[in-house]
């Protein structure tokens, strides 16, 4: 069978697709987790509560994006400053916004305060013993390390910067588990944490997808990860019941073959032909809907109670449904009017505003 020619895109409407879908499925996640501790209800059968695999495709998909955008750059000269330049005009603003935002709001509540979080490293995404201003920022000391790493192997040879890159991230990801290290946000734990696994997988993903541009391959590749994200799901306790590193190591073959696949199919069709576009600006948005949702779920759970529903688990689930569509609007108004004019104020200072969270802004690899 002939395929049709691959042609270039602004951006993989797959992939997009995907972001959008995970950073509404991180939203019923907390919706979850709040109904538990808050309500002492279970929302749909807590089927939302379990797992961190929604967070686990964010660092795969940075992986995959990070070394798409700037795989050109390696061995140049100005390679880790134009890398930290154009990833702190793209993570910091928003974050720091919201950052300062959630400030006010801690004080102007009665019995709340801002003086129990640390507030630099919070603004700053660093590693902390306890969550940030913005709980879901937890993720981004992550990536910063990871993007740290990248940027030193930037400046390597060009041919030894993608070994260089996986062998430190393996033997990182590695040696935790090896020298007993507990896996944790902040000290030794979060400096070998097997998430460094998932960013790997994510490079490796996007170098696959540049050496191919099999649609037999790429429909193989998204099967494989459905049937893992299935079994991953349904089979949680069994997974959780394993070591970290293992967990971490599933998820990132599951993701890496999923985003790679939807990759290199998109890629053997022709443009007008590809289905799985972001329609509602979910993936565009999905940034803004990860850092933001957390102040609805603040303001919904401080005011209501399920005693006003009747304590009725029907009208609980419809409720919470309700509040996911309005968090996930909410975002889609952070990113219309707060997100998106930053990113233009950043281009007016010359400095690009490349995407830390998915493909809104690269080619295909």
């Amino acid at each position: 069978m002939a395929y049709p020619e691959i042609t270039a895109r602004p951006f993989l409407h797959g992939i997009q697709t995907m972001r959008g879908i995970f950073a509404v499925l991180v939203v019923c996640h907390h919706v979850g987790v709040h109904s538990t501790r808050y309500w002492s209800q279970e929302w749909l059968g807590s089927m939302f509560n379990h797992s961190t695999f929604r967070v686990d495709f964010f660092f795969v998909l940075s992986g995959f994006v990070l070394w798409a955008a700037h795989r050109e750059d390696a061995g140049k000269p100005d390679a880790m400053r134009n890398f930290f330049l154009r990833r702190f005009w793209r993570l910091y603003p928003l974050l720091i916004t919201l950052s300062l935002f959630k400030v006010l709001v801690l004080y102007f509540i009665p019995g709340r305060s801002a003086s129990c979080y640390q507030i630099i490293p919070s603004f700053l995404a660093l590693p902390q013993t306890s969550f940030p201003l913005i709980v879901s920022a937890w993720t981004l000391s992550f990536e910063m390390f990871f993007m740290t790493i990248l940027a030193v192997c930037l400046v390597l040879p060009k041919k030894w910067v993608l070994p260089t890159l996986l062998t430190l991230s393996v033997l990182l990801g590695v040696s935790g588990m090896l020298l007993g290290i507990r896996p944790a946000i902040s000290g030794l734990g979060f400096l070998t944490h097997p998430f460094i696994l998932e960013f790997a997988a994510g490079v490796a993903a996007a170098e696959c997808v540049k050496q191919s541009s099999s649609r037999s391959i790429g429909i193989f590749l998204c099967s494989l990860a459905a049937t893992g994200l299935l079994i991953g799901s349904c089979q949680y306790f069994w997974l959780a019941s394993k070591p970290v590193m293992w967990q971490k190591c599933f998820w990132a073959v599951v993701f890496a073959s999923g985003i790679s696949g939807l990759a290199l199919w998109e890629r053997s069709c022709l443009v007008d032909r590809w289905r799985l576009k972001d329609h509602w600006n979910l993936g565009r948005a999905s940034y803004s809907i990860f850092l933001s949702h957390g102040f609805v779920l603040m303001a919904v759970f401080a005011v209501v109670k399920p005693q006003m529903l009747g304590n009725d688990p029907l009208w609980i689930n419809l409720f919470l449904l309700l509040v996911v569509a309005v968090s996930v609007l909410f975002g889609q108004a952070v990113f219309k009017w707060l997100e998106r004019p930053l990113n233009r104020w950043c281009k007016s200072l010359k400095w690009p505003a490349s995407d830390v969270h998915g493909a809104t802004t690269q080619r295909a690899p």
